[in-house]
């Protein structure tokens, strides 16, 4: 089975629609909800704490990750995957993070109780943001034609953007700056207004669902100011490194579902991505299809 796989930072996605946190703890939670036994480490996926390291070739959740969305994905066994690296680590650590695959394409795991082997036979790595552009609907390639088109890929650590034109990738930069950075701020400055010890892991539910404490939600005019300053840090790296008048740009990744109307308000040749979350992964497969089903 061929399959795209996205191991970011905040969340696990997968080409078949299927995500969840980038977490493994091997804290037993006496539920037995999310486990999977990985090489007999009864491990915890989708709990714990993030890891925010950007090398994957060097984390130590990237196997039982990977393995663990495998079998979540398909009741095949044996896999043809693209997995993706941030654009501007694409050239440095694709061999690394190519070879710690090849070296261990095959994996036993208990997962929902039953035994399952996967191999995986095929492994390509694919930069992140640019291959969203191979999921681009016909009609928007209809609308940006031979003009330039700059993608903005926000992500969990890290906002990827690269230029196309003429269907080339003619400039590329990672800029640091995703939604954990928006966490991480958000519940400092909880912690900070309020005396608590509020964890990252909980800034989405806060910025999603508001501040209940002390029996009554809190006021949340805070998080504007927060919201603004990364975007603020994104639009002033794409302003200086792209020129992003001309041409058309394409907003995409998991972050931009919360930065949109900020870029909608600046930018009049914008394109929001109808599948923001799965663009990469959808993207990732059908360069695996060029790769390996076109023959």
């Amino acid at each position: 089975m061929l399959i795209g796989i996205d191991l970011g930072n905040y969340g696990v996605k997968t080409s078949e629609r299927v995500s969840f946190l980038s977490k493994i703890s091997d804290v037993e939670n006496f539920t037995g909800e999310n486990e999977v036994i990985y090489e007999g480490r009864k491990l915890y996926v989708g709990e714990g704490e993030f890891s925010t390291d950007w090398n994957k070739s060097m984390k130590g959740s990237t196997l039982p990750l990977l393995f663990t969305s495998l079998a979540k994905s398909s009741k095949e066994n044996i896999f043809q995957v693209v997995l993706g690296l941030p654009i501007q680590q694409y050239k440095q650590n694709k061999e690394k993070f190519k070879e710690l695959i090849e070296e261990n394409r095959g994996k036993t795991l208990i997962i929902d109780g039953k035994s399952r082997d996967i191999i995986i036979s095929n492994i390509e790595i694919a930069p992140e943001g640019a291959s969203a552009y191979y999921n681009l609907s016909i009609e928007n390639k209809k609308l940006i034609g031979n003009k330039p088109l700059t993608i903005v890929d926000i992500g969990g650590r890290t906002t990827d953007v690269c230029l196309f034109k003429d269907k080339k990738i003619k400039g590329f930069k990672t800029i640091p700056v995703g939604m954990l950075n928006i966490y991480t701020d958000i519940v400092t400055e909880v912690n900070s207004r309020f005396t608590e010890s509020f964890k990252l892991e909980e800034g989405e539910s806060i910025l999603k669902d508001g501040l209940f404490l002390y029996g009554e939600q809190q006021n949340m005019s805070f998080i504007k100011p927060i919201l603004q300053r990364h975007f603020n840090s994104i639009y002033k790296e794409l302003q200086l490194n792209f020129e992003i008048s001309k041409g058309y740009v394409l907003l995409t990744g998991g972050g931009s579902l919360t930065l949109r109307r900020a870029f909608q308000n600046r930018l009049k040749n914008l394109i929001v991505s109808n599948d923001p979350v799965y663009d990469n992964v959808i993207g990732f497969k059908k360069v695996g299809e060029q790769l390996w089903l076109e023959k």
